[in-house]
Order: structure tokens, then C-alpha cells, then sequence
């Protein structure tokens, strides 16, 4: 998690680009992140460097006929924070920027790394008006204040694509066609469920910003941490996820960028998904611009990338209710039509949400798995392409599970209600079609889940829900237990929450604690107080407790102290002038300068205090002014009773340094306050009053006891185990000529007769408890029998009337 004043520091850059006139939030985050990506460029260099890598700020350039070196230097982040004007970005850097690839290709550099950075900045330009420079010098400070530790890799991954999360968090409006950012608890819930490996092939044909992606490879990270190092927010956000059981070798080869492949349509959200990716530490990610549903070309230089069954694993949230250009589709992909005349040269839709998962079918290979966001009509709608998509997955390939999302999961872009539909490929591209009704569908039975409150409330404003229930955690472990008999259908997961606190170990907190060896070893990180200090417990609030009752009496006796030797001073100032007047009135003037005195001491230490987040200061400033005004009560009684004062010894310097002590004492409660779950969520028995998931069978045969074999031996369509007989089977058609499931030969509640509808509300079982009634599931029936018969009562008497 980031902390607040991070959070402030982006929010301050989103404001400055609007107050200058940048008002698209897409394309503000563009020219932020081109910012960003500059910064980080730098480092990058230098780490290239430190491998006999030629810098990317030396170059050669044709001029007048010959070769020349050519020395970028005033590319470099270092000097853009020198100068801070916009000409200067606008005439030299983003020029560099745009030939970087070309520089690339004359230093004869590998093509991996940001070497592969191929076209993606050709059309690169920075659009803040040239007039405007004093708010770029804003930008520009804000950033090198956000990020004053990327020189390294792990510092860049660790902050900056925390930071640029963040960044892009702050879109509220859609985007161009369909285009909205998929929120990232919904992402991991995804990806958690497809369990990618390491070495698998992920690919997101509708990539956006790509936080499939790198969710996949923080997914790998956690699985190859050691549990006791992670730390995971309330929404799933992993922490710390190390990826210690790799070997360096294996920890370099899943940051590979073949292994993430990403397509999206728009240029700008190419651009910023690649550079989310390499923030995010992935070397060479292949994110490119292209149509994934349009024609594949033998000359396309992506041809590999989008060949047919290449991947193990699709992710993806493709754009909903959208048409595409049928004349622009791949027609050896989509099923066509119809067999003959012009309908066998014409795809089934246009529609991008069907379409898309057809895509996706073909990108996975046998036995790969995926995990999609679809709209609801996907499942249930009745036209040609609707039925036969969902026939396909059926009887083709195995659907996993549907899980049912709420209807505000992508407020405030869309009010759509959406589904996953998690499947695995089982039939490979040339033996598509070649199912027969007579075979059984090779899904047997689906999975439902209903998720009804998450992790954010379902109004437009998406509140946190922190340390509530959560549908998804326990949809992760039903999920995973699925084909087991380790709960009951009431039982509830969900993870245990507690409350830490966290600081950033930067210049600050060395200088305060330079004498804390463990403050030093996290110098750069991220830390709980309970880590960095190592008596202080986890629990913000119990180490408050513990601080404040060890160092109060301490501060309440140098408070007696100081306060009590300069009321003494003042009172016998008073008396010195021939005053013996006592009253209430000289009293608070003897006391007031005396406690001022003392506050004044005590806030010398403020400097000691963290002062982005203010958290510590306010309560050490509680505890001494708390401290001055129970003395000063003491006092006023003993002024006020004629009681004389006796100025004690007082040494400023040591009641300063005390204090000093105190502060620094207070000043490790500094930092932000972080809600983390555990690692595995826990049982609730028989906590739910209706279940949230279910299994509808795809195909049952309706049991006809009158059924009998051609030769006589065999009566009844079932043995007595309840299983068709093949023969029976065999003789039956349950299919016409047109397509027309026949009636009556199947179970009217499974898949199959319900025109492959995969809509989980069609399947959840009835619930009497759930409904609120006391009365038992027959004493319902026989009501409902009972008002049958009058209702059919009424209608003979209404007949009767109308003859009459």
C-alpha cells in the first residue's frame, strides 16, 4: 500500500495537468507517465552501462555525409531536472525519445530489454503548452519527490508501479471504444483461479494498461515466497512476494517478456502498458498495437505471437456490447454463417463479446486454460452465434465455473452485469465441429458462484470495504475445493484481518534512528514499526499504549520540573515587588508563561517527527500538553492556598535532551496504517443463510420406464443406479434435422435443455430458509397446492360468469 502522502503527491500531478489545460485523463496519464518513464530511463542506463552495454545517451547521426558521435546527455533525467522547461523537452528530449529505437540499432545493442522498445515512442510527443513551464518545474519536483530511490531495479518495481497503479486508479471516466480499467482485486481473483506456472505463455488479447499480466507474474512471485515473508492487504494486494524459492536464473527467466503477451487496438494504452510492464520489472514485454479479431497476414510481423493455440493461459476483460467490421475478421477462425451460398463466406457475428472468446479458444492450446469477464448476455442470449458459442464450450471443451459478479463491480464506467467464464480447451483447432449429439458433452457439469459484496461498496463511489466480508475470498477457496467434500454448502472463507503499521525507511527516518541497527538494514524499504523496532507490537493502537504509559510519567516530571522552577522564578519576581496578592488571576499568569515555557521545549523536537504523515506529532504534542496541564493544576492550588514555591535546580540543556528522548520515543509510532489478511482464509460453519454456489449437469436423460431394447431383454431407460443405458442412447435422437433438441428426452432443469443457457440465477437451488419462513419446505408445498386450487376455482367461476 502506498502511503497517504504519496497518494497526495500523485493526486497533485493529476491536478497540475489539468490546471494546464490537459483535461482527458488518458492523456494525462500519458504525458505523466512519459515523465515517469524518463526518470526511470535513467537508471536503466546506468544498469546497462554496468553490463558493457553501450549508454543510450551516446549515439552516432549522419551530418554532412559522414558518421558522427553524438552525446544525448541533456536526454538525461538528471539534467531535465536541471533545466525544467518545456521547450527543452518539446526540442530535444522527445525527439531523442522518438528515434530511440534507431540509436538502439546503431549501438548494435541485443534486442531484449528496453533495447526491444521498437516503435512504441515513435509518435511520442509531450503536449503541455511551452508557456506553461513553471507547472512542468511543479511536475518535475513532484516526481523527484515521489521517487527518490529508483536507481535500482527492485526500488523501481517496488514504488514505481505501486505509484503508477495508483496513477492509473484515477481514471473515472471510460475509454474509447468499451475501454475501462478492470479492478485489480477482480484481476487477482482471476488469475488466482487459472494458477498460472512458471514457463506457461499468458497472453491478454484486450490488454488495456496490462494488469493481467503483470497480476500473473506477481501471482508466480507469491507462489515461490516463502509464506512468512509475504504480506497481503485486505483487497489481496501481495507485499514482499520475493520469489525466494527461485534461483537467480529462474527468478531472470519469468520476468521474461515472451512470456506476457498483450494486444490491445489503441496506440495511447499500448504505450502505457508497456511501460507499466517494464516498471513493473518485466524485461521486453511484448505488448503491441494490433486488432485482435482481424485477419492474420503470412508478412505480419506479430504472426508467431498470434498464431493459433501458442498460449497456456488467457486473461482477459475484452470490450462489452461492441460490432466490429465482419470484412476485417479472420475468417479461419470464426464459425461462418451458415454451409452454403454467401452464408458460408460470412462469419456468425460481428459482436465483439462473442467474437472475442472465440479468439481466445483458438490461442489456447490443448489443455490451456481460461479465465474471461463477458456480459451476461453471453450466457443466456438466444440468437445463432449466442447458442452456438455456448454449445461449443460445452461439448468441445470444459467449462470450469461461471461466477456471477454484481451489477456495480465496474461503476463508475458501466453499470453492465457481468460474469467470469473460466473454461479449458479440450479440442484441438482441426477436430472443432466434429461433435456429435450422440457423444456426450465433454463438460459434464458447471460450477456456479454468486458473488454479492466485495471489496469495494457497488455505488458509483466504490468505497474500500476494508476488513468486511468478502465473496471473493471465499469463492478462491470453494473454488479450489470444488470437486471436494471438505465443507458444507453454508460454510463461509474468509481470511483473518489485522491492522499494522508501515513506514518508508527514507533519509528522514535514518537520521532519527541512525542508532537503530535494524532501522538501518531496511534503509529504502518499506517496514512495520514492529520490524523496525523490535519491542514495539504490530498494532498500532497496543503500541501507542505501550510508548505513551512508559514515556508519560517521564514526561509529566520534567513537565513538574521545568514548570514548577519557572513559577517559583515568577511568583517570587511578584512577591520581590511587594505583591502578596494571590488571586486566581496572577495565578494563571504565573502558570500560563511557566507551561509556555515548557511547551516551548517540547516543540523544539518537532523537527524529530515524520511530517508527511503526521500521525506521532499530534499525539506527543496530546501527551505533553496533557502532561503541562495537570502540573499547572497541581500548582495553582498550592498559589492559590498561599503555599510557597521553591525554585528546584533545573538544567535547561538535560530537560531538553530528555525530552528529545521522549520525542524520539513517540516518533516510531510514525507512518501509515495498513489493514493485511492472512494467507489462508478460515472456516465459518454453517455461517451463510443461502448458498452462494451450486453445480447445474449439463446433460440428463429424462428416465422413460417404458422403454424397451429391440430384442426385449432390456426394459427402462436407466440401470437402477440412475445411468442411461447406451442403448437407450443409441436409439433415441435427441436432436431433428433443423437442430431441435427433442422434447421430453432430457431433464427440462439441466444445461442442455435450456438452450446451453449458462446464466448461474437459472440454476441456484430454491431456498425455503433463506426466504425467512419458519414453515418446512412440505408445508410451503401444500400451501402452494392449496391456492392452485383456488386459483383454478376462480377461473371456473370466471368462465361460468363470461358464459353466462
Amino acid at each position: 500500500m502506498l502511503a497517504p502522502h504519496i497518494k497526495k503527491n500523485v493526486d497533485k500531478l493529476w491536478n497540475l495537468f489539468w490546471s494546464a489545460g490537459i483535461t482527458n485523463p488518458l492523456v494525462a496519464v500519458e504525458q505523466i507517465t512519459y515523465l515517469l518513464f524518463l526518470k526511470r530511463l535513467e537508471g536503466i542506463d546506468d544498469e546497462r552501462v554496468k553490463k558493457g552495454r553501450p549508454s543510450i545517451y551516446k549515439g552516432k547521426e549522419e551530418r554532412n555525409g559522414a558518421e558522427v558521435e553524438v552525446d544525448y546527455s541533456n536526454c538525461r533525467w538528471s539534467f531535465i531536472d536541471q533545466d525544467k522547461s518545456a521547450k527543452h523537452l518539446n526540442d530535444v528530449v522527445f525527439p531523442w525519445l522518438r528515434d530511440l529505437e534507431k540509436h538502439f540499432g546503431s549501438s548494435q545493442a541485443p534486442a531484449n530489454g528496453i533495447e526491444a522498445i521498437g516503435n512504441r515512442m515513435s509518435d511520442a510527443y509531450f503536449q503541455l503548452d511551452p508557456n506553461k513551464s513553471a507547472i512542468l518545474q511543479q511536475a518535475i519536483e513532484l516526481i523527484n519527490k515521489l521517487f527518490a530511490r529508483v536507481d535500482t531495479q527492485s526500488a523501481a518495481t517496488d514504488i514505481m508501479g505501486d505509484t503508477f497503479e495508483y496513477l492509473l486508479s484515477e481514471i473515472a471516466t471510460a475509454g474509447k471504444n468499451g475501454q475501462f480499467r478492470t479492478p485489480r482485486h477482480i484481476i487477482r481473483c482471476m488469475v488466482a483461479m487459472l494458477d498460472p506456472q512458471p514457463g506457461e505463455h499468458i497472453i491478454d488479447p484486450a490488454a488495456g494498461t496490462g494488469g493481467f499480466l503483470f497480476s500473473s507474474l506477481s501471482h508466480i512471485l507469491a507462489q515461490h515466497t516463502d509464506p512468512e515473508l509475504q504480506r497481503i492487504e485486505w483487497d489481496g494486494t501481495p507485499h514482499r512476494i520475493y520469489g525466494n524459492r527461485f534461483t537467480p536464473e529462474e527468478y531472470s527467466a519469468i520476468h521474461r517478456g515472451e512470456f506476457y503477451v498483450g494486444f490491445d487496438n489503441d496506440r495511447t494504452m499500448v504505450r502505457i502498458g508497456w511501460m507499466n510492464m517494464i516498471l513493473h520489472g518485466i524485461e521486453n514485454p511484448q505488448i503491441h498495437q494490433r486488432d485482435s479479431l482481424g485477419r492474420r497476414k503470412e508478412d505480419d510481423p506479430l504472426k508467431e505471437l498470434i498464431s493459433s493455440e501458442h498460449y497456456d493461459v488467457v486473461l482477459a476483460n475484452p470490450p462489452f456490447t461492441g460490432t466490429v467490421d465482419a470484412a476485417d475478421l479472420d475468417g479461419a477462425i470464426f464459425p461462418k454463417a451458415g454451409l452454403k451460398g454467401k452464408k458460408a463466406t460470412q462469419v456468425v457475428t460481428n459482436k465483439s463479446e462473442l467474437l472475442f472468446v472465440w479468439r481466445m479458444l483458438d490461442l489456447l492450446r490443448v489443455g490451456g486454460r481460461c479465465a474471461v469477464i463477458v456480459p451476461e448476455g453471453v450466457l443466456f442470449g438466444n440468437t445463432d452465434a449466442h447458442l452456438r458459442l455456448r454449445r461449443e464450450l460445452l461439448t468441445e471443451h470444459r467449462v470450469e465455473a461461471v461466477i456471477s459478479l454484481p451489477g456495480g463491480v465496474f461503476q463508475p464506467y458501466t453499470g453492465v452485469k457481468t460474469s467470469i467464464l473460466i473454461f479449458q480447451k479440450e479440442t484441438r483447432k482441426e477436430d472443432r465441429f466434429k461433435w456429435k449429439s450422440v457423444d456426450p458433452p465433454r463438460t459434464s457439469q458447471v460450477w456456479f458462484y454468486e458473488v454479492e459484496q466485495e471489496a469495494y461498496t457497488l455505488d458509483a463511489k466504490r468505497n474500500e470495504r476494508r476488513g468486511q466480508d468478502n465473496d471473493l475470498w471465499d469463492l478462491l477457496e470453494k473454488y479450489r475445493l470444488r470437486n471436494e467434500q471438505e465443507y458444507d454448502e453454508k460454510d463461509y472463507f474468509q481470511p483473518d484481518y489485522r491492522t499494522e503499521r508501515w513506514r518508508m525507511v527514507d533519509s528522514h527516518t535514518l537520521r532519527v534512528f541512525s542508532k537503530e541497527t535494524e532501522v538501518v538494514r531496511w534503509k529504502d524499504q518499506v517496514a512495520a514499526i514492529s520490524e523496525l523496532f523490535g519491542d514495539l507490537p504490530a498494532d498500532p493502537d497496543e503500541a501507542y499504549r505501550q510508548i505513551h504509559t512508559a514515556q508519560y510519567s517521564k514526561l509529566e516530571a520534567i513537565a513538574q520540573s521545568v514548570i514548577n522552577h519557572i513559577a517559583a522564578e515568577e511568583a517570587a519576581k511578584k512577591n520581590g515587588n511587594g505583591s502578596n496578592d494571590q488571586d486566581e488571576e496572577l495565578a494563571d499568569k504565573i502558570l500560563k508563561k511557566a507551561t509556555s515555557a515548557f511547551r516551548s521545549l517540547c516543540e523544539k523536537n518537532k523537527s524529530i517527527f515524520d511530517q508527511d504523515e503526521k500521525v506521532s506529532y499530534p499525539l506527543y504534542q496530546k501527551a505533553y500538553k496533557e502532561a503541562a496541564d495537570k502540573v499547572s493544576d497541581r500548582l495553582k492550588i498550592r498559589i492559590m492556598n498561599n503555599e510557597s514555591l521553591t525554585a528546584t535546580p533545573f538544567d535547561n540543556d538535560q530537560s531538553g535532551e530528555e525530552l528529545s528522548n521522549i520525542a524520539r520515543e513517540y516518533a516510531r509510532l510514525d507512518g501509515y496504517d495498513v489493514v493485511l489478511q492472512g494467507i489462508h482464509s478460515l472456516k465459518r460453519e454453517s455461517f451463510l443463510k443461502t448458498t452462494k454456489h451450486w453445480i447445474a449437469p449439463v446433460r440428463v436423460y429424462a428416465k422413460n420406464p417404458e422403454w424397451k431394447s429391440n430384442d426385449g431383454k432390456q426394459k427402462g431407460s436407466h440401470y437402477n443406479d440412475g445411468n442411461p443405458r447406451p442403448e437407450y442412447i443409441e436409439d433415441i435422437q435427441l436432436y431433428d434435422a433443423d437442430g431441435r433438441l427433442a422434447e421430453g428426452l432430457l431433464e427440462p432443469d439441466c444445461i442442455e435443455s435450456r438452450g446451453w443457457n449458462l446464466s448461474a440465477s437459472q440454476y441456484k437451488p430454491f431456498d425455503f430458509v433463506g426466504y425467512g419462513s419458519k414453515k418446512s419446505a412440505t408445508a410451503i408445498i401444500q400451501d402452494i397446492k392449496k391456492k392452485e386450487i383456488q386459483f383454478m376455482q376462480g377461473l371456473d367461476r370466471l368462465l361460468q360468469m363470461v358464459k353466462e
